[in-house]
């Protein structure tokens, strides 16, 4: 023991840095051994950390009517337009109207040349008067009793044709005056004097603005809430606001959008509304009850938005708040 004591010390003595660090080893691995033992005592005297409590806002949800509008992008066409056409072969040699004219269904547009018909007139005119001569002069023979009675069909055939005759040469001389087929006002006249038309050919069209239609096309989802009768609303580019009716929802959709032709149709006596016009179409469906509340301001706050509970409640509903449908 005497000299394990005496080696300790010379070693010691020999080399004292490793004795200093054993030593702070021997100091670390004992305070780690004695702090194992106080820390579970530690935590069991920490207070419990309490949870915030959520604040929870309830409201009423109130069944409110809603009003829906429809808006369709639409543009404006005349309900009645027609082309002053030619019916005859000829040349133009006068022309009655001017763009921007009013007129009246059978009013005289144009006239083109004659080409023989009044010709043809007179002489289906003489020849039903000879025609008539020849039956009333065998017509009396024939009451005297000196002609054969069943000659009288033939004659009678004879004057019969010949009144043929002269409706289908006075019909053909009509031909010369072109008319207007119906009221409204003359958009184009293609044409000009001393120009060679042909049957079918067109003079002048005619439109008549009164009344104008708007047209759009409405989808799958919003044609059910379109009516025929239905009050409508039709929006200008300048703002301008006409009132209408819904006149026609189409039955058959386009191929290529799958959509519906509708027509409102506007009033337009003084021709304001010129055709081709872009505008909108508002409709307003029928009122329909929603379970939608507005929530009044200071309601819908943060507490609101986040970490909200609805109270169960069997009348009325409660909730926070819905998008009207």
């Amino acid at each position: 023991m005497l000299r394990t004591w005496r080696g300790i010390r010379s070693a010691i003595r020999a080399r004292p840095g490793a004795v200093v660090l054993v030593g702070a080893a021997v100091l670390w691995i004992g305070s780690g051994v004695f702090s194992s033992h106080e820390e579970p005592a530690a935590e069991a005297d920490a207070p419990t950390p309490q949870v915030p409590i959520q604040k929870v806002a309830v409201t009423t949800a109130i069944p409110e009517t809603h009003e829906r509008t429809i808006v369709l992008s639409c543009v404006t066409e005349a309900d009645h337009r027609a082309v002053a056409a030619a019916r005859g072969d000829g040349i133009i040699v006068d022309l009655l109207i001017s763009r921007g004219d009013a007129v009246l269904a059978g009013d005289a547009v144009a006239v083109i040349s004659d080409e023989g018909r009044e010709a043809a007139v007179r002489m289906a005119e003489a020849l039903l008067a000879q025609r008539k001569a020849e039956y009333e002069a065998n017509k009396r023979l024939i009451d005297q009793g000196t002609a054969p009675r069943n000659t009288l069909p033939a004659l009678e055939a004879a004057v019969a044709a010949a009144e043929a005759a002269v409706a289908t040469a006075e019909a053909e001389a009509g031909k010369l005056t072109i008319k207007s087929p119906i009221d409204g006002i003359i958009d184009t006249v293609p044409v000009q004097v001393g120009q060679a038309v042909q049957i079918g050919d067109k003079i002048a069209e005619v439109i008549d603005p009164d009344p104008m239609l708007a047209v759009g096309q409405v989808s799958e989802f919003r044609r059910a809430s379109l009516q025929i009768g239905q009050n409508a609303t039709v929006r200008f580019v300048e703002g301008k606001p006409v009132n209408g009716t819904i006149d026609f929802v189409g039955l058959s959709a386009e191929a290529a959008t799958r959509t519906y032709q509708v027509e409102a149709r506007m009033i337009n006596p003084d021709a304001a509304i010129a055709s081709r016009m872009d505008a909108a179409i508002w409709s307003r469906v029928a009122l329909r009850s929603n379970p939608t509340r507005i929530v009044p301001a200071g309601t819908a706050g943060s507490s609101l938005r986040s970490n909200s509970r609805m109270r169960p409640s069997k009348s009325p509903p409660k909730t926070r708040c819905s998008e009207p449908l």
